[in-house]
């Protein structure tokens, strides 16, 4: 009610619990809730975390919620949406939308953005305290605005003290129509809720590492114009993003090759294994993973989406659990692959002597070593 005094119309959405989906796997690792019946007589839960751990819990709340919000007598021209599984209810109008297979609130929020558009209204507000509502809506504005060109988009983002107004059309037209569209395949691929980031690598940090390779944009931007392409080692748009991570790790380096750049880091330059790039068979996993993710978000303008399966990419169906865990790498893990590390800092001009650690164990030197041997 008190949204409706300042706008004409109110759209509520709610997010879906769809079985073995990727999303619900990332939610088991929450924990398990207790599970309270929903309804009307039912006293609040006193644990909210607790309860809304509990997937049925939440189905049952909105389910609830939206059946209240649209039984209730709103004022003359105001009109009121709210998504109830599926479909989706109304009061206050005859104007119907289509059945939506969305799973989460985060894309369907553009299918009821783009219904109001086109149903006439101008200036439309998003509130939200998720990111990815916010990456969705830079990422989308481009093609809305060239539908409905009278589009005026804001966004009311975070709470409390870190609540802020934030105006799509002005973030778009600052970053530019190329860097606005790709910037959901850019979140996808440095770390979202389906997506790990890379290990000790914040946003800022790869925003410069975009910033310093801008020509993995025509990479992100071929992953929005083909969603849920094939991703192999050998296409271009790979080789790009392997460039990209690359710069991520060291922005100086020369190399292409993430393989090369792991061997450079940890042999010269004395990385750990934490801080360097993943393999080559590693990233291209966790490419598979962040197309399909950006394949969701870049569709998200379509009610029915028909997301196809997430076997194959990045992603494989645990027989035991049910449920969908990644696929890290199609390598065998070093600790399995590797017996011992060794390697020596001999200093003799002449090569190393009885007393090399390499000599002992009967191996030769290594890029590792410090000695002055052939490599």
């Amino acid at each position: 009610m008190r949204q409706l005094e300042t706008s004409m119309r109110v759209d509520v959405v709610w997010d879906r619990y769809l079985d073995n989906s990727i999303k619900e796997s990332t939610r088991e690792k929450r924990g398990k809730g207790v599970r309270r019946k929903v309804a009307g007589q039912t006293k609040v839960p006193g644990n909210w975390p607790d309860f809304l751990r509990d997937p049925t819990n939440k189905v049952e709340l909105f389910q609830f919620l939206s059946e209240k919000i649209v039984s209730t007598t709103f004022p003359d021209g105001k009109q009121v949406f709210a998504t109830s599984g599926a479909s989706v209810v109304c009061s206050g109008t005859d104007h119907s939308m289509p059945p939506c297979d969305h799973e989460e609130a985060d894309t369907r929020i553009v299918v009821h953005l783009q219904d109001a558009l086109e149903r006439g209204c101008t200036t439309c507000l998003v509130r939200t305290v998720d990111t990815d509502v916010l990456v969705i809506l830079i990422g989308k504005y481009h093609f809305l605005a060239s539908k409905y060109p009278s589009a005026d988009i804001w966004v009311a983002f975070g709470s409390g003290k870190n609540f802020l107004f934030l105006h799509i059309n002005a973030i778009c037209s600052t970053l530019g129509k190329e860097k606005s569209t790709a910037l959901p395949v850019f979140h996808s691929f440095t770390g979202c809720d389906t997506t790990s980031s890379f290990f000790g690598k914040g946003k800022k940090s790869v925003w410069e590492a975009w910033g310093a390779y801008t020509e993995v944009t025509d990479a992100f931007n071929f992953i929005v114009e083909h969603p849920h392409a094939q991703i192999t080692v050998d296409c271009q748009e790979f080789q790009m993003l392997e460039r990209f991570t690359v710069v991520i790790y060291d922005k100086t380096s020369p190399l292409v090759s993430v393989n090369e750049a792991r061997k450079e880091l940890f042999c010269q330059k004395n990385r750990t294994m934490e801080n360097i790039p993943p393999t080559q068979q590693a990233l291209l996993q966790h490419t598979k993973r962040a197309v399909y993710q950006a394949g969701i978000w870049t569709t998200c303008h379509q009610a029915q989406q028909q997301t196809p399966t997430a076997e194959g990419c990045g992603w494989t169906l645990d027989a035991e659990t049910k449920s969908w865990v990644p696929v890290w790498s199609s390598q065998p893990a070093a600790a399995k692959a590797v017996s011992e590390l060794v390697k020596c800092a001999c200093k003799s001009a002449a090569g190393c002597g009885g007393r090399c650690s390499c000599k002992k164990a009967s191996w030769k030197c290594t890029e590792l070593c410090s000695c002055k041997c052939e490599k």
